[in-house]
């Protein structure tokens, strides 16, 4: 079989590759042509995926994920985006890949943490935007910490897992997962955001008196994260320029989880979805997340534009 070319690297690509180890893109090309390249588990990615996504973003990060099985200690790697920008299906498909190759590594979700059903009402109660999760405040965080601090320090990894379509869609806890692996990739809407990094938000629809209300609240709650980001020993933020960009996907990605499960969001409450997302949080916070150490910038139709280091 003829090798696969490798897709033209957007910016900042080459240079993450040599903070990866490979200050040889060609090498690392190859590196990765002798595991399958483009092929590699090619048929466990959810959705269509390009070419370009593959070479420019899943296997630098499963050269992130090697780099780190290979060094032996548990290290946990956060991968930070706004909805529907591809977090889940991106560190689904690290987690099949690695299992491929051999890997000890496990996928976990800031979601999996959602109190049970009980509490989780409890804590949404009386948001403007009448989501039943999602918010700041929806999740177990000494259930969370205690799990990633029992992996880190040696033990197993033992986590819940969360089922959105129960409930007629708005979710509970269903099954768990106890493991030992090497590395964990923690995914979440606002993995690594901090309280206070914030200045002016960009919103097409002024907050309501409502809204401005709750944000205080969603703001406080945020701030208790803050002990579960310390655990975090390194942070990919996937960011995009556009909310509006991000309601799109979340519709495209809604709709193949209907064809998956069954259940749909109802039309108001995936506009009331989105616009907790736009409004909840101030906008400069969710794109500026200081303790990030790689930014890739998407574009509007999902594409790799660069990638940053910090």
């Amino acid at each position: 079989m003829a090798p696969d070319p490798r897709p033209d690297a957007p910016r900042g690509v080459n240079a993450l590759l040599g903070r990866l180890g490979w200050p040889d893109p060609e090498r690392w090309w190859q590196h990765w042509q002798d595991r399958g390249g483009l092929s590699l588990e090619r048929d466990r990615w959810t959705v269509p995926v390009d070419d370009a996504w593959i070479a420019s973003l899943a296997l630098p990060l499963l050269t992130r994920v090697e780099q780190a099985h290979a060094a032996d200690v548990p290290t946990l790697i956060g991968v930070s985006a706004l909805p529907g920008c591809g977090k889940t299906t991106l560190c689904s498909w690290i987690k099949q890949a690695a299992d491929s190759l051999g890997w000890s590594v496990e996928q976990l979700s800031l979601d999996d943490f959602y109190w049970p059903a009980e509490e989780l009402e409890r804590s949404m109660a009386g948001n403007p935007w009448r989501v039943p999760r999602a918010l700041p405040g929806s999740h177990d965080l000494n259930g969370m910490e205690r799990s990633l601090q029992t992996w880190l320090q040696g033990g197993c990894l033992q986590a819940p897992r969360f089922d959105k379509s129960l409930r007629g869609g708005r979710g509970d806890r269903c099954g768990s997962v106890t493991s030992k692996p090497r590395v964990v990739l923690l995914e979440g809407w606002f993995l690594g955001v901090v309280a206070g990094e914030h200045h002016e938000d960009v919103l097409q629809q002024p907050l309501t008196p409502a809204e401005r209300q709750w944000r205080p609240k969603a703001m406080r709650s945020l701030s208790e994260y803050a002990s579960i980001w310390t655990l975090l020993d390194e942070l990919w933020h996937l960011r995009i320029d556009s909310v509006q960009a991000s309601a799109r996907w979340k519709r495209q990605q809604l709709t193949t989880q209907l064809d998956n499960t069954g259940v749909m969001f109802a039309e108001n409450d995936l506009s009331d979805f989105n616009r907790m997302v736009e409004a909840a949080l101030p906008s400069s916070c969710l794109n500026s997340i200081s303790g990030a150490a790689v930014i890739v910038d998407l574009t509007s139709d999902r594409s790799i534009r660069e990638v940053r280091l910090r």
